[in-house]
């Protein structure tokens, strides 16, 4: 993980993250709009039994199995496993029950906070922690009795997902596998990720691959992700599992069609009708409260999402839930000069707080002239659903008077902030690349550091980590990530995420300044993005296409030697080994729609 004192990495999004969620129900997340809801796979009516029914099979029978499992194995693999089968069954079978899977659960290691087998090992005998995970291994596989999720990940096996696969002789399974490890832009962590994600997902719900159903997936992912048991996961439990197992699945065309093609985007796309209710409307008339929501779905297709979200809540909160207040028996927009008057007072304060003075007021007396001069307008063409609400507008010129000139009063004001604040940038420009560069030179330094070596960079002390996790990832990854620990500080560095993150910080501030973008239109840049230009004497003008955003016109800024140098660099991160950059899609949180497949730079 990340040590601030030495990385000083803390965005918005990981303070938005930070907020508290109720981890302990998959109905009650951000995401109740999903199409499909997270449920485990039912009951088999034939559950998987790759070898009979061993449910209730005797001790003998197991360990005699335990040897005949895997042909070719070494005679002292299979000795080992038999003595694991030994102790751990014996264990079980102190417990009451008619079979196995009773037994293990009266055994209190499949349950929430449950210990590990090894726990039953002998002190001084060390091949007795490793024999008794290894039989459990072979329970699991076998389907002797199938554990909970909390049951099975309280144990750490090695090398699972193959030998699962392997008893379970399933070619379905197989050929999966196979395109896992054939998958051009996985890396070896995310190829074992993904199988040992689908195996236990099959171990615990006690299915085949075939009854695997996304709603399934999504249940086992949700429940990891409660468990804080995902990978690279922090505190706040934000991050999913099975990642990398659904798109894996999905590739391999296992599930149904049109189910998308990856986790992110299964959660998001909501129903389509949500779309249009997507405003929280408190009226309590239904009536108004049915003509505000169409009339926002009508606005919503020519207008950007800040100012859509903006009119909502000037017509809804600010406009007509203070009217029901005022007059609790309004039924139409026909507004009494009373009610009119009393509502403009209030609107000079603010809600929260009757002392302070509300400066900008006029916009949402600006936005109530627009509903009612749109239903107006509407009501000619389609007077059906719109001429029941024509109604005089209460909202009359002299109430706007003097708001040109504060509007422009604002403007400058915000002009003004601008200025104030232009004579930092030079500060923060050398600070994210002061801090690139640090992380880059620390990251490369470690990388040619051996495991548990020391290195110095800058005057200070480094010793890079030698950990488990990093002798097992320098085993498994070409470039496995690099932890350092500060000898001054003792403060844990995880330089290779550290780093990543300080390129991209270095990579937004840079295209954000050479080119004058908004950040919208920063995080819609693409490959496409970058286009050429031959002026007639041969001189080639690099430009970058900037996609419409608020202006809904497409832009096209010449890229100046820094700019290029930038885009340069981000392309170059995003080429590795030459290979193209990849296709991915984009949620618009705005407009709660996902893009299609593009080479996104950022």
């Amino acid at each position: 993980m990340v040590n601030r004192t030495t990385a000083d990495i803390y965005t918005v999004r990981h303070r938005r993250m930070r907020r508290e969620e109720d981890r302990g129900s998959e109905d009650r997340t951000k995401y109740q709009a999903a199409v499909l809801k997270a449920a485990p796979a039912p009951r088999p009516e034939h559950p998987p039994a790759p070898f009979g029914d061993l449910t209730a099979a005797t001790i003998e029978e197991l360990c005699h199995l335990a040897t005949q499992i895997l042909p070719g194995e070494a005679k002292s693999v299979r000795d080992k496993r038999v003595l694991g089968v030994r102790r751990l069954f014996g264990h079980l079978a102190t417990f009451p029950g008619n079979t196995w899977q009773e037994r293990w659960e009266a055994s209190g290691f499949n349950e929430e906070g449950a210990s590990s087998v090894n726990v039953l090992a002998r002190p001084g005998v060390g091949c007795d922690s490793s024999n008794l995970i290894s039989a459990l291994r072979k329970a699991f596989s076998l389907r002797v009795f199938q554990p909970s999720l909390p049951g099975f990940r309280a144990n750490m096996f090695i090398r699972y997902p193959e030998f699962f696969r392997k008893i379970q002789r399933d070619p379905q399974l197989d050929s999966v596998f196979e395109k896992i490890v054939a998958h051009p832009e996985m890396n070896n962590l995310n190829r074992l990720r993904a199988k040992f994600e689908i195996t236990c997902a099959l171990t615990t719900q006690g299915i085949t691959l075939a009854d695997l159903s996304p709603s399934a997936l999504l249940h086992y992912s949700l429940e990891v992700r409660r468990m804080g048991n995902v990978f690279g996961s922090d505190s706040s439990g934000a991050r999913f599992g099975a990642l990398a197992a659904w798109q894996a699945l999905h590739e391999a065309g296992h599930f149904p069609a049109g189910t998308p093609p990856t986790l992110r985007m299964f959660l998001y796309n909501g129903p389509e009708d949500r779309r249009a209710t997507r405003w929280h409307v408190p009226v309590r008339n239904p009536d108004v409260r049915r003509l505000l929501i169409d009339y926002l779905t009508r606005r919503r297709s020519d207008t950007d999402y800040t100012t859509l979200q903006a009119l909502a809540r000037y017509l809804v909160k600010l406009f007509w839930v203070s009217i029901e207040k005022i007059n609790p028996g309004q039924k139409d927009l026909v507004l009494s000069p009373e009610v009119y008057d009393q509502w403009r007072a209030d609107l000079r304060y603010w809600t929260s707080d009757k002392t302070k003075v509300c400066k900008h007021y006029e916009m949402i007396l600006l936005s109530v002239r627009g509903l009612y001069v749109d239903l107006h307008s509407w009501a000619i063409a389609e007077p059906e659903k719109w001429a029941q609400w024509v109604a005089p507008c209460p909202v009359q010129p002299r109430d706007l008077k003097g708001y040109g000139k504060r509007r422009r009063a604002h403007i400058r004001d915000m002009a003004d902030r601008t200025r104030v604040r232009q004579p930092l940038l030079p500060a923060l420009v050398q600070h994210v690349e002061t801090r690139h560069e640090h992380l880059a030179a620390l990251l490369e330094a470690g990388r040619s550091t051996p495991l548990g070596g020391a290195f110095s960079l800058n005057g200070h002390r480094y010793n890079r980590t030698n950990s488990g996790t990093d002798r097992r990832m320098a085993r498994l990854l070409e470039n496995p990530t690099v932890r350092v620990v500060d000898e001054n500080t003792g403060a844990t560095t995880d330089v290779t995420k550290a780093e990543d993150i300080a390129f991209w910080e270095w990579a937004s501030v840079e295209l954000l300044r050479h080119s004058g973008i908004r950040v919208e239109e920063l995080t819609e840049l693409t490959h496409l993005s970058i286009r050429q230009y031959q002026r007639p004497n041969g001189e080639v003008v690099a430009l970058l296409v900037v996609a419409p955003s608020k202006s809904d016109r497409e832009r096209v800024i010449p890229m100046s030697a820094e700019l290029f140098h930038v885009v340069a660099q981000i392309i170059r991160r995003q080429m590795p080994d030459g290979r193209p950059i990849p296709l991915v899609s984009r949620y618009d949180p705005h407009e709660e729609s996902w893009s299609e497949p593009m080479p996104f730079l950022l």
